[in-house]
């Protein structure tokens, strides 16, 4: 199974409070980091996390931020507290899912081995553009895989900014456009240890890509 976790940092942060403002700066590596003063906290993105490191010592403050769309730090004079808002996996409109449904239920192999829509759990996402729908539909065969894996080399992109109060800084994500035409669809027989993951083009009405994984962990 193809592995989808990056292993090294796409963002570098090192704040400080200075006259309550951030300086925000972009090399030409693609790592961004802000001006800092005397207050002595970095935090950084690596391996997937929001770390703040301390002379020696390094806590981590949020261990998976790809599952994080807002990230807000406050106390920065003394001891910096953390809040992470959740990031929700993209909702389709129950239009696009029932046309995604018929497609993947009426050809190819779940039509074949499926008896009827009823005899199976569906749960359909929406594609982020730039992302290959073969490797769409290997990420939705992974029983241990999540929406949030479906991403490109730019998809833990951030934007630092201040916050609405003198002290805060606001860590926001910058979002992945999605297709408007290719939904991934994952099949999961209730009868059967055999998950099935297709990337559905409803405009054209096809399958353009599938995996079947079989012997699925219940």
């Amino acid at each position: 199974m193809e592995s989808v976790r990056r292993s090294r940092l796409v963002l570098v942060l090192s704040l400080t409070v200075l006259s309550m403002s951030i300086a925000v700066f972009v090399t030409v590596t693609g790592i961004a980091s802000t001006a800092t003063a005397d207050t002595g906290y970095e935090f950084a993105i690596e391996d997937d996390a929001l770390v703040e490191t301390s002379g020696r010592t390094t806590d981590v403050l949020v261990s998976d931020i790809r599952t994080v769309n807002h990230i807000e730090i406050t106390n920065l004079n003394r001891s910096p507290v953390v809040r992470a808002t959740p990031r929700e996996p993209p909702e389709l409109s129950r239009s696009k899912r029932a046309r995604a449904k018929r497609i993947i239920t009426t050809d190819g192999p779940v039509a074949d081995t499926v008896a009827s829509p009823a005899d199976a759990v569906y749960t359909m996402r929406p594609v982020p553009r730039g992302v290959a729908s073969e490797r769409a539909a290997v990420v939705g065969a992974d029983p241990a895989a999540t929406w949030h894996d479906l991403a490109t080399v730019n998809e833990s992109a951030f934007t630092v900014r201040n916050g609405p109060t003198a002290g805060v800084v606001v860590i926001e994500r910058v979002e992945q456009r999605l297709s408007d035409r290719r939904v991934l669809v994952v099949v999961d027989p209730i009868d059967r240890e055999t998950r099935y993951s297709a990337v559905v083009d409803i405009r054209n009405e096809r399958i353009d890509a599938f995996v079947r994984l079989r012997g699925v962990p219940e």
